[in-house]
């Protein structure tokens, strides 16, 4: 076959049912062999690969929760007294959601072994960022 020239038929690597335009997948019921010795969750390299960026994804969303925290303490001093007041209550307001009970990031918690949104470093990091009092704040010192 030359290279300018289109084959009459193409192999088509989905069955096709009887219909007269032959458009429809055929239906089957037949399941291919699924022989794991484990579960997929310990092989897979597409879960392995979710796992990965999972982990990309929730390190991204808690470094933009502490810059978030860390802008608006130093926006505080800034603001009107009774503004200052309203943001510093609300300093942790409108921040990423908890992602529990969903089972794919239930699946990356039990990968992990801990939550990393739900741990006691990083709730007592935010509260420093919050209160102006970590060396990594603004205006710390």
């Amino acid at each position: 076959m030359e290279n300018n020239s289109i084959p009459s038929t193409l192999d088509c690597p989905f069955p096709f049912s009887e219909d007269e335009n032959e458009t429809y997948p055929a239906e089957t019921t037949e399941m291919p062999p699924m022989d794991f010795d484990e579960p997929c969750e310990s092989h897979c390299k597409t879960v392995d690969d979710f796992l990965r960026l999972t982990d990309d994804m929730i390190s991204d969303i808690i470094s933009l929760e502490e810059e978030l925290v860390r802008w608006r303490q130093v926006l505080i001093k800034y603001l009107p007294e009774r503004w200052a007041d309203g943001l510093r209550q609300d300093i942790f307001c409108n921040m990423s959601r908890g992602y529990e009970g969903d089972p794919a990031y239930d699946l990356y918690v039990q990968y992990r072994g801990y939550d990393p949104q739900q741990s006691w470093e990083h709730a007592e990091y935010m509260q420093r960022l919050a209160n102006g009092t970590d060396e990594t704040s603004i205006t710390y010192l």
